[in-house]
Formats: C-alpha cells, sequence, structure tokens
C-alpha cells in the first residue's frame, strides 16, 4: 500500500516538475510577455542593486569606472529599488536601508545651491568634472534624482522610525533646493548648469518643445 501511495504522488508531480523545468529552458520571448516583463525588472533592478557604490549607494557611471557615480542614474536606480520591493525581488527593510544609505550621503555630498552635479566620488562625494566647464550644479540630472526621492518619501508612509527618518531627510533636501538660483537672476527659465568656478559659462536654458 505505501508503495501504491509512492508511486501516486510521483505520477502527480512529475509532469509538474517536467513542466517547470522545460519553462526555465524557453527563451524570454517563449515564456510569454509576462516573463519577459520580470526578467527585464529583474535584470534592471540588479545592475542598479549589485553594482551600487559600496559607501553611497548610487549607480556607477559605468562598471569600468566604478567609482564615479552619476546623480542622474541613480534616480532611476531610486525608483528601481521601488520596483524591486514591489516585485519581491528584495523586501522592504531592504529597500529602506539601502535609500538611507543613499540619502545619508547626499546630504553630505557636494552640491551647489542645493543641486547636485552630474557626476561625483562615490565615496567621498566630491563633485567629478563631467566637462571643463561642467563641475557644478546639473539642474536635470539632479531632477532625475528628486523624481526618484520624490517618489520615494510617498511610498514609505509607514509610521516607523526609520520611514520617518527618511521622509524627513529626503524633504529637508527638497525645500532646502534653490531652484530660484537656477533662473539665473530671475529669468522665465531654468538654468541646466551652474559652477562656482566657471558661473553660467555653459549658457543652457532647459526649453521643452512646441508644435507648430
Amino acid at each position: 500500500m505505501l508503495r501504491f501511495t509512492l508511486l501516486c504522488i510521483i505520477a502527480a508531480i512529475a509532469p509538474a516538475a517536467l513542466q517547470a523545468q522545460q519553462q526555465q529552458k524557453r527563451s524570454p520571448a517563449e515564456a510569454g510577455d509576462t516573463a519577459l516583463v520580470t526578467l527585464v525588472q529583474q535584470r534592471t533592478f540588479g545592475y542598479f542593486w549589485k553594482f551600487a557604490h559600496p559607501v553611497s549607494g548610487l549607480a556607477p557611471e559605468r562598471t569600468t569606472t566604478p567609482d564615479t557615480v552619476t546623480i542622474g542614474g541613480s534616480g532611476f536606480g531610486v525608483m528601481a529599488i521601488l520596483v524591486g520591493i514591489e516585485r519581491g525581488f528584495i523586501t522592504r527593510e531592504q529597500g529602506l536601508e539601502r535609500l538611507l544609505k543613499i540619502v545619508n550621503f547626499l546630504l553630505k555630498a557636494d552640491h551647489y545651491h542645493g543641486v547636485w552635479p552630474h557626476w561625483m566620488h562615490g565615496a567621498t562625494g566630491k563633485t567629478v568634472p563631467f566637462g571643463r566647464k561642467d563641475d557644478g550644479g546639473d539642474l536635470v540630472e539632479s531632477a532625475f534624482m528628486w523624481q526618484g526621492l520624490l517618489c520615494v518619501r510617498q511610498y514609505f508612509d509607514r509610521n516607523s522610525p526609520k520611514e520617518r527618518e527618511l521622509r524627513d531627510k529626503i524633504g529637508w533636501m527638497w525645500n532646502e533646493t534653490e531652484w530660484n538660483w537656477y533662473t539665473r537672476d530671475g529669468q522665465d527659465v531654468l538654468y541646466w548648469h551652474w559652477s562656482p568656478n566657471q558661473g553660467w559659462a555653459m549658457n543652457h536654458p532647459v526649453r521643452g518643445t512646441t508644435n507648430a
């Protein structure tokens, strides 16, 4: 009787095990749209999670230049952490710890009237010039980071000490960002770059496009 029962169990689970094995061997396209989307999300999240700088938690500009981290790219990484939590790639607590590391680093990193540079050193937060005249605040790259941080502030809405700390620190940095400075003496436009060494030498107003 025991042998018969075991044979029944094996017969029941074998097809499912074989199906799972075959599913793993399929290409992402063969596995279907849902599997493909999950794979893309996992791989994207994995880059920002696994290759993050060990001190700052920010994303490297390239894996070949791991000490140079990028503010705009790290903004996408911040959003990827939220996706990772929602998809179960990491826990909420893991995401919270990483984001606190990032925010605590940004609080002390170089900034110019509240705006971060395009690149910085991942361990010190010191500016790494992006170009000969681009060695100060980068409004567009910082905007990508802010989009991520503001989403983080809304997402971590629980009444726990760490989540309150994260929200508060993001709020402090947001309120201390001098957006008016980047209007270049009150013009009706925002300027992309400002440097304490080069001033407004980049001379790059941020404008949208209009359809004729």
